[in-house]
């Protein structure tokens, strides 16, 4: 009996349920098909190589005495696996910001993008891409905060930078 009012009660309530979609829940399906369209995981991984790097680089920088070999053991030991573990993390933040700022329509027409044969030439190149901009924007920031330094040290130290 309890049976039979559970089912007439879930069948009273399928058609309320089906009528009004959670649409977060709808966003967050289509953001989560275009973040694996977008082989967002295989990027992330990708770029977590490119910043390898520059942690090994950190960790000399920090302490000279460690030498490159050791700080690569070191970063490689206990850093890379952390990251390495969190892109299921990132991977939902991503699919986050994507469904905060596009419509499903729009993510699933990204994600179709993706899946034909110019999308998947773009996912492609994009972490040789992303490899290449990393020193490439680190020495471009460097120069344009070297000049602006340059052309405003008079202005800065005026107003209590010590340069």
């Amino acid at each position: 009996m309890m049976r039979r009012l559970i089912l007439a009660i879930l069948l009273v309530a399928m058609p309320a349920a089906a009528q009004q979609p959670n649409i977060l829940d709808e966003k967050l399906v289509a953001a989560r098909e275009l973040v694996t369209a977008m082989r967002a995981e295989s990027q992330m991984n990708a770029t977590i190589d490119a910043l390898r790097g520059y942690m090994v680089h950190s960790f000399v920088t920090a302490a000279p005495r460690l030498g490159e070999a050791k700080a690569r053991e070191l970063v490689d030991e206990f850093i890379m696996p952390e990251f390495r573990a969190s892109t299921g993390e990132f991977r939902e933040i991503f699919a986050g910001l994507y469904a905060q700022r596009l419509t499903v329509a729009e993510m699933r027409e990204l994600a179709r993008f993706h899946q034909s044969p110019l999308g998947q030439r773009m996912l492609e190149v994009t972490p040789e891409i992303t490899a290449a901009i990393i020193p490439i924007s680190s020495a471009w920031g460097q120069r344009v905060v070297q000049q602006a330094l340059t052309k405003h040290r008079d202005a800065l130290r005026q107003r209590g930078l010590p340069l």
